[in-house]
């Protein structure tokens, strides 16, 4: 792995973290779908005109464009709009804990689903991922955190799982990366939109912690953070690309301790590390076993 593909995922990893209590801070002044409503109508329509200007064509395959439609409902609409709706009742250290599993909920499903190979090591890896993420959340209901909070987290989880696989079947091209990432937020937008408009009150509390989170989502999670996932994914491919999801519990946490001053246990600290640990011995597996998806097509994890 080059070194500039090395430092891309590291500040992906950074501003995927920081997207989760940048969200706990947004909610606190607008409702959840209206503010990521409005957050993929101003970044889509910037990252198309950005693009066209680039000279990107929106020019796709017909089997692209139900990818693209896809990933855009999964990914936006039904990941992003539970996990903003999540941290209106659990802490946003929660949320990025249970999203940082997603190499395991992958790897789960293309050994369930598509017939993937799982070594022994990658079978103890995901067990010793999903112990961590259970240890975590048992202290967490033990001590009042709400339930209906974490299950939304899961089943966002379960959105961005079919959501990655998804991914892997768009035809991404460097030259086209920059439209694909503002008509996925389209999707989004008219998708929320609906849900907003009849279930929310569209109030915002205007101060300036708002006008900057704002800000920071769309710019930063809304089309930077999109435009490395899609471009690492087609340099690096899936396999090693998730591996800079280990940083995620690491980062998540420390950010909602730094923005939020949310509390970290002990019990906290050993999920944590059970988590990472899991994740870095499904990535072992991996990449001992098996030529990169983007390369050899090969199935075996």
């Amino acid at each position: 792995m080059q070194i500039k593909h090395l430092l891309l995922g590291v500040v992906f990893a950074i501003i995927w973290s920081s997207a989760f209590p940048s969200a706990k801070v947004a909610v606190q002044y607008a409702p959840p779908f209206f503010i990521l409503f409005l957050r993929f109508f101003f970044s889509g329509l910037l990252a198309v005109a950005i693009a066209k200007a680039l000279g990107q064509k929106i020019s796709f395959y017909k089997k692209d464009w139900l990818s693209i439609v896809s990933f855009g409902v999964l990914q936006n609409s039904i990941y992003l709009g539970l996990i903003f709706l999540a941290v209106t009742k659990i802490e946003a250290n929660v949320s990025v804990i249970v999203a940082s599993i997603l190499p395991l909920t992958v790897a789960l499903f293309s050994w369930l689903f598509f017939n993937s190979k799982i070594s022994i090591l990658g079978i103890a890896g995901l067990l010793l991922g999903f112990s961590g993420v259970l240890v975590i959340m048992y202290q967490r209901a033990q001590s009042g955190s709400e339930l209906i909070g974490i299950f939304l987290c899961f089943i966002a989880l379960l959105a961005t799982t079919i959501a990655t696989l998804i991914l892997s079947k768009i035809n991404i091209k460097k030259e086209n990366v920059l439209m694909i990432v503002g008509l996925q937020m389209i999707v989004g937008c008219i998708t929320l939109l609906p849900f907003s408009y009849f279930f929310e009150d569209w109030i915002i509390k205007w101060h300036v912690n708002f006008v900057l989170t704002f800000t920071y989502l769309s710019l930063f999670p809304g089309i930077i953070a999109p435009l490395i996932w899609f471009y690492l994914q087609k340099e690096i491919g899936t396999v090693r690309f998730s591996s800079f999801h280990f940083l995620n519990p690491i980062f998540g946490v420390f950010l909602s301790f730094l923005l939020l001053s949310e509390k970290i246990s002990f019990f906290d600290f050993i999920g944590i590390a059970v988590v990472t640990i899991g994740l870095y011995l499904v990535q072992i597996a991996k990449s001992g076993s098996v030529t990169d998806h983007n390369d050899k097509n090969s199935s075996k994890i």
